[in-house]
């Protein structure tokens, strides 16, 4: 896989998508089930509210121990409208800003526009998908190739879907079995499952994490997430799989208060 190609599927793991390397992930324990804390993790001061608190956080991410950075990313919501921004840097390579915007309605998070721009080195490239109010999804690729497909009432983009599973998780305890992933191309089917819950040590802190992962049909995509109920399910490790390679994100700590 090349340069480019490595940067932006770093850009994809930022969700449920981010960045990994191809060992396992340092598990201090496990348990067999997961503890039920949707009643400490009620957020918003309204119910109309997004759940979700205003959040930032860094993370190291990795490329098979090969190329490797740090990652910011922030959640910011203004009651029912929501940003969601990934920002990292390879240093003396490259960059990425990966953007979503999305509303929440009804008890629904509405994908509404996804942008991800790529600096390599001199030679930026720009991915762009826009949920239209026509009933159509148009999207830009990185040669500028222009795309259109129908809208479907549950479609998200890869970083709002992050936003979806944890505020699911956040106010009832429990994931989808499946979403509908808007991609460049077309619509990506993706099934979620739980795995057995385990216990992490990560910025001088033991967490006791819920573990889900997520796959793609043809099963050459896989991400699974390791999210912290402490913390409105954050997730503090992600480890993807795209074929041969392997990605890997590790959270630093909260920045927040930095901001």
């Amino acid at each position: 896989m090349n340069l480019p190609h490595r940067l932006a599927c770093l850009a994809l793991l930022a969700p449920l998508s981010l960045a990994c390397a191809s060992q396992a992930p340092s598990s201090v324990s496990a348990s067999p089930t997961a503890t039920n804390t949707t009643a400490n993790n009620t957020a918003a001061t309204k119910s109309s509210d997004f759940p979700l608190a205003n959040s930032s956080h860094r993370y190291r991410f990795s490329w098979d121990g090969n190329l490797s950075g740090e990652a910011t990313r922030n959640l910011s919501c203004q009651q029912q409208q929501c940003s969601f921004v990934t920002t990292a840097s390879v240093p003396g390579i490259g960059s990425l800003d990966e953007r979503s915007q999305f509303s929440w309605q009804e008890g629904r998070v509405e994908f509404e526009h996804y942008q991800r721009q790529l600096q390599l080195l001199f030679f930026p490239q720009s991915v762009r998908i826009v949920r239209s109010r026509e009933g159509q999804v148009t999207t830009t690729d990185r040669k500028g190739r222009t795309r259109q497909y129908a809208d479907q009432p549950d479609l998200i983009d890869s970083l709002s879907l992050e936003a979806k599973l944890r505020s699911d998780l956040v106010l009832t305890g429990k994931s989808q079995a499946e979403y509908a992933l808007a991609e460049v191309k077309g619509v990506t089917v993706l099934t979620l499952t739980e795995l057995p819950a385990e216990t992490l040590e990560l910025a001088e802190q033991r967490l006791n994490v819920r573990v889900f992962q997520r796959r793609n049909a043809e099963g050459n995509r896989v991400t699974t997430l390791w999210l912290d109920p402490k913390q409105q399910f954050l997730p503090v490790q992600i480890i993807h799989q795209d074929g041969a390679e392997t990605y890997r994100m590790t959270w630093l700590g909260d920045t927040t208060g930095a901001r």
